[in-house]
């Protein structure tokens, strides 16, 4: 009797070490699964981020423009209201980047393009304040208020990644509301 029990207690513990192996790989595969939703979904949001920065960069970059231009007066003056009168545009965001920053990081820079325009809104009277352009304040004199015209722009703005980029594109849109008085 005691050689059949150890035969029998042999063939038990291959059938519980099959299952135990069984169970083990499968909670493999569930946790590969989940680890690779989790990734995709990481990889999602840098694109949805990395789309937004370079949107932004396009506004930074069309607010440069609209000083540089206010140096001699009024950007896009003679320019009919609601009519586009400035375009920006890049292919890649390399000329933000930082030179200390990692190769990652650089490649992002690569890949990530951007594009906006400028439109001149309309001008409205304006009464009050000292400086113009981007330097406006406030005065501490006496007297009648100078009117000033000021002027309203706005910046649509769009960034986006490369196709070649190998990653699923998104599109990000930001639009922004500038005045400058003069």
């Amino acid at each position: 009797m005691n050689k059949y029990m150890k035969k029998k207690r042999h063939g038990f513990i291959i059938v519980v070490s099959l299952t135990l192996m069984l169970v083990m790989m499968t909670m493999g595969i569930g946790l590969y699964y989940s680890t690779k939703q989790s990734s995709e979904m990481v990889g999602k949001s840098i694109t949805k981020s990395d789309s937004f920065y370079s949107a932004e960069s396009c506004i930074a970059e069309a607010r440069i423009w609209l000083k540089t231009q206010s140096a001699s007066g009024a950007p896009c003056k003679n320019t009919a209201s609601g009519s586009l009168c400035h375009s920006v545009s890049s292919a890649r965001m390399s000329k933000w980047q930082l030179n200390s920053e990692n190769q990652i990081l650089k490649n992002r820079a690569q890949n990530q393009k951007y594009e906006c325009t400028i439109a001149l809104l309309g001008q409205v009277a304006y009464e009050g304040g000292e400086g113009v352009g981007f330097d406006v304040g406030e005065g501490s004199g006496y007297g009648a208020a100078a009117t000033n015209t000021k002027y309203m722009y706005r910046i649509r703005s769009q960034g986006s990644l490369n196709s070649a980029s190998g990653v699923d594109s998104f599109l990000s849109q930001v639009e922004v509301i500038d005045s400058m008085i003069f």
